[in-house]
């Protein structure tokens, strides 16, 4: 679909959040309860930029834009983290990976073209 090719603006609802450790320990977080995860992301690839869902929230850079497989497959990085999205261009379903030296994130959700 165009409109998830990555050519416009995205709104995506993160609905899944998995914590895991390095000690091996993991966890599963509610993002709209939990006042450190992200319950909504806006995802600007014409502007290379994810922005947290609430305005004048965090924004960090997308760094690669790729298409693969019907997919759309954004890359990033800072703070000592790097991250990786795929948003599938037909269904929207999103999944993100935060990794840093002691942990890892593992978001799940959906895009849509507002």
């Amino acid at each position: 679909s165009a409109a998830m090719d990555g050519s416009t603006p995205l709104l995506c609802a993160v609905t899944t959040v998995m914590e895991r450790d390095a000690s091996g320990q993991c966890e599963k977080q509610n993002p709209a309860r939990h006042p450190d995860f992200p319950s909504m992301l806006r995802v600007n690839v014409p502007a290379k930029t994810i922005t947290l869902g609430t305005p004048n929230s965090r924004t960090t850079e997308i760094k690669s834009v790729s298409r693969l497989d019907g997919r759309l497959i954004l890359h990033g990085g800072e703070n000592g983290r790097g991250w990786a999205a795929t948003i599938a261009e037909d269904t929207g379903r999103m999944a993100v990976g935060v990794v840093a030296e002691d942990f890892t994130f593992a978001l799940f959700g959906a895009c849509t073209a507002p």
